[in-house]
């Protein structure tokens, strides 16, 4: 029966005709119509069926939705309650139009593998058009394991040898089983609440169903299901029980989410329809009163007496009062019904509700002024001067100034937060917005108005809110601006914050000049790199470089633990840390530059202790007059007690400590060819060894030399003199590897150290020839951070030098500066963050570019005390100082660069 051959057990065949199902796969129990609508597919099942051979057919999803059937034909339920059903379905598939539900396919390599056998249980001609139906019953799933032949112009289906695949058993006792069982049906139940189209099948094919059988279930419901293809073939081909009710279960999961979400639009629709209906019956109503009892009065005249009076008392420009003027007349030609009326109103809106001339009293008394900034942040010097000098200007000139300011700083030292206290120490209204990740020039600049949904920029919006014209606006990641193909805003601020220019700035909405010359902006940034040269050049920059330890601690007292201690209901009486337990919590916990961190662990701290606290509280619940009255003086007597934070027990409360030391070497003291070098990052300043070792060639044995491993040297080896070996010249063989993730520019002050080091050990003896010889590795800890920048050039150098001579430098010394070929030590920028790194780290001596002296005097002297800094313009002066005098040798010419200057700062007390 429809197929070529029988085998097996039982005589079932081993091959079927395929027919190709487009939509979906047949899943066996239940009857299914299947529409067919090339001619010649349903002309070869008559003949097969006439010829007594079309019984089984093998039903085989296609891989793919053929591209000849239309994206959006809609996919009709096919599943019927029985044969009984086929007449009026076929009056429904007429009146619907035919669906391609099966067809031909040119090869069974566009057919999946694993199908079903279909009992042909009936097939109808359509009477008027090409095509026709399919009722079909799925009996079982097979695979297809062979090919007997393709599909021809003659045969339409291809014939293939299948095997059949046997079902899961049914685990009595399976938990897994039932429980996806009961929610798949409790599931299906919901469903079914939801959707109409689900329950009219259902209610046909469960009269003929056990929903008590998994499996039967899980085919019903995937047969039923609207789910996508693939879907659904992995249901059919699923052979494990759990898995395959798993994925039914998410397949109805999303059906009834699909259920949902129509039946909530479908509500929300008639929901809308009906109140706007009920507004507009109410409303003409109330207007017939209102026309019936003379109390009628013109909205659009009330509309223009109200903008009339919002720009009575401000002083407008002349181009602004012309177009609000034109504005108004022309509001007052409009039909109130008309979508220009509703843009014209906006408009005015906007253009009225304006600040226009209104400025606030500012504050111009210093003292206030200091005190305000002191009260709110500790430190920031710098910032507190410059807002000092503008309350002084403004005062002398007798008129409210505007300014740009950027603060850039690492993240953490107040920079968001000092904004607001200017504005209150200026009396003036403040105003944040962020723009980091900001692409949109609109968002500054506003949109045109030709735009639905136009609205002006955040400048505008500033002014609307603060109703002044010289308010504080914060701009808050400056750094972080965006760039794509909707503008870039870098651009757009270039007018903004430019003093000569935002007098007069037009926002694309508005589209007349507002004066912004007024306001008071303040930028923040973590670093000053990313913000374009132009926009940059605009602004004052003040840079705020961190907090050393004695200011964090400073902080931490006078404004950290009494905040924190009252935000957690605490407050101070029950809270004791100590000095040695707050020493440690800054410098093994919170050692970045800022003090964020430290307020989270003090946080941390004052949660646990209000834990502490509530646990320890007795409850009074049920107890008698006296036994609450005892109750209440015992827990007087607990509230006094405070919770002692110390060394001992900090670990109790945030943890283990987070940082260690930065020194590769506790002592100090590195092994030669290792230096300790300071660099800046935007999270403030951080120190870094610099590690060379070396290797020689095996060529060195044959010369009479030795072969070294890293610095493994006899204490009488010599290196020997080669045949070339003059100052400065020599054959070079040698070679350096850097590793440790380093920039380009890092790159070429390594390759232009190694240049320098050569020709300087050779100045210094020229019968040591190591760094021309030798491969040599030179490493930058903490290959994980990336790292660049041009002021590792003389810790490099000094790094090969000490290689070469195996000698170590002195302990407890740093250095920075850029080198040159010709030994020069340039200037570098960052020098208050790598003196408080060093100071971190306890180095006592630092070896600084000449240039920087004037930066390093400008330091606050607690930032100095205890340091001993040499100021170099050469690499000579570097050699001399850096290594013992006692275990090189001494340059045999005079230093070739400016005379040393070095600074010794006594210890001071610590500041606050």
């Amino acid at each position: 029966a429809g197929s070529t051959s029988s085998g097996g057990s039982g005589g079932a065949p081993s091959a079927l005709f395929a027919l190709p199902l487009y939509r979906k796969p047949a899943f066996p129990g239940f009857y299914q119509i299947v529409q067919v609508s090339e001619q010649e597919v349903l002309d070869f099942l008559f003949e097969l069926r006439k010829n007594g051979h079309g019984e089984l057919l093998g039903g085989f999803m296609t891989k793919e939705l053929p591209s000849k059937i239309a994206d959006n034909d809609s996919e009709h339920p096919s599943s019927l309650a029985g044969g009984t059903e086929k007449g009026s379905s076929l009056a429904h598939t007429q009146g619907q139009g035919l669906r391609r539900d099966a067809g031909r396919v040119n090869s069974t390599a566009e057919l999946e593998e694993v199908g079903t056998v279909l009992q042909v249980v009936n097939l109808t001609q359509y009477p008027n058009i090409a095509g026709g139906q399919v009722v079909v019953m799925p009996q079982r799933r097979v695979r297809r394991t062979r090919v007997v032949s393709e599909p021809s112009p003659n045969i339409a289906l291809a014939t293939v040898g299948i095997e059949h695949l046997a079902e899961p058993e049914v685990p009595q006792d399976n938990s897994d089983v039932k429980a996806l069982h009961m929610e798949t049906i409790a599931t299906m139940k919901e469903l079914l609440k939801t959707s109409f189209l689900y329950k009219e099948q259902f209610e046909q094919v469960i009269k003929f169903y056990d929903l008590d059988h998994p499996i039967k279930l899980a085919d019903l419901v995937a047969g039923m299901s609207l789910a996508q293809r693939a879907d659904l073939q992995a249901v059919l081909v699923e052979s494990d029980l759990v898995e395959r009710l798993r994925k039914v279960l998410m397949i109805v999961k999303k059906d009834l989410e699909f259920a949902r979400l129509q039946s909530h639009v479908k509500s929300q629709v008639e929901e809308r329809v009906t109140k706007e209906q009920k507004r507009l019956m109410l409303m003409e109503q109330m207007r017939q009163i209102k026309k019936e009892l003379g109390i009628e009065k013109d909205d659009k005249q009330s509309l223009i007496t109200q903008f009339q009076d919002a720009i009575k008392d401000k002083t407008l420009p002349e181009e602004a009062s012309k177009v609000i003027d034109a504005e108004i007349a022309k509001l007052g030609t409009l039909e109130p019904s008309s979508s220009e009326f509703n843009v014209c109103r906006t408009y005015l809106e906007w253009l009225t509700c304006l600040p226009w001339g209104k400025c606030e009293e500012e504050n111009k008394d210093i003292a206030k002024a200091e005190h305000i900034l002191n009260e709110d942040h500790y430190g920031l010097e710098d910032v507190k001067e410059r807002i000092l000098e503008h309350i002084a200007v403004s005062f002398l000139k007798e008129s409210v100034q505007g300014k740009i300011m950027c603060l850039v700083g690492p993240p953490g030292v107040g920079k968001t937060s000092i904004g607001k206290s200017i504005a209150r120490s200026l009396d003036r209204k403040f105003y944040r917005f962020s723009v980091g990740g900001m692409h949109d020039v609109a968002e500054l600049r506003g949109h045109r108005r030709t735009y639905v949904g136009a609205m002006p920029g955040k400048l505008i919006q500033c002014l609307k809110i603060t109703q002044t014209s010289n308010p504080v606006i914060l701009i808050d990641e400056i750094d972080k601006l965006g760039r794509d193909y909707r503008g870039d805003p870098s651009s757009a601020f270039l007018e903004i914050l430019d003093p000569e220019q935002n007098n007069a700035f037009r926002d694309h909405y508005l589209d007349v000049p507002v004066d912004l010359s007024r306001a008071l902006f303040v930028c923040t940034a973590n670093t000053a790199d990313t913000i374009p040269g132009p926009l940059l050049d605009r602004m004052e920059v003040i840079r705020i470089a961190g907090y050393v330890f004695e200011e964090k601690k400073a902080i931490a007292n006078q404004y950290l633990i009494p905040q924190t201690a009252e935000t957690s209901g605490i407050g101070t009486d029950r809270l004791d840390l100590q000095d040695e337990a707050l020493s440690k919590m800054i410098s093994d916990y919170a050692r970045e530059a800022g003090v964020r961190h430290l307020r989270q662990l003090l946080e941390k701290v004052s949660r646990k202790v209000a834990l502490s606290v509530v646990r320890g509280k007795p409850s009074a619940d049920g107890a008698d007059g006296a036994e609450e009255k005892e109750s209440q003086e015992n827990q007087a007597d607990k509230e006094i007690e405070k919770t002692l934070i110390t060394v001992d027990n900090l670990t109790k409360y945030i943890g283990q400590p987070l940082h260690y030391s930065e020194q590769l070497y506790a002592s100090g003291k590195t092994p030669p060819g290792v230096v300790m070098g300071l660099a800046w990052t935007s999270m403030g300043g951080a120190t870094l060894f610099v590690e060379a070792r070396g290797r020689l060639p095996k060529s060195w044995a044959a010369r009479g030399g030795i072969s070294l491993e890293g610095l493994i040297r006899p204490p009488d080896w010599a290196p020997p003199i080669a045949d070339d070996a003059k100052p400065g010249f020599g054959g070079i063989s040698g070679s350096m590897k850097v590793t440790g993730q380093l920039g380009s520019v890092m790159n070429e002050s390594s390759t232009i150290s190694l240049t320098y080091a050569r020709l300087f050990v050779r100045e210094l003896d020229p019968t040591n020839t190591f760094l021309d010889e030798a491969h040599v590795h030179l490493n930058v800890p903490e290959g994980a951070t990336p790292k660049d920048g041009p002021s590792a050039g003389v810790t490099m150098a000094s790094a090969l030098v000490s290689l070469a001579l195996d000698r170590p430098l002195r302990p407890n010394l740093a250095m920075t500066g850029e080198l040159t070929l010709t030994g020069k030590v340039l200037k570098v920028g960052g020098i208050k963050e790598k003196v408080i790194a060093a100071r971190r780290e306890g180095i006592r001596t630092l070896l600084l570019p000449k240039h920087n002296e004037a930066d390093y005097s400008e330091l606050k002297e607690y930032l100095r005390a205890g340091l001993t800094a040499h100021f170099i313009d050469h690499f000579d002066d570097i050699y001399s100082l850096a290594f013992d005098e006692d275990q090189v040798a001494a340059l045999p010419f005079k230093p070739r660069g400016l005379p040393v200057v070095s600074v010794s700062t006594p210890l001071a007390p610590s500041p606050g």
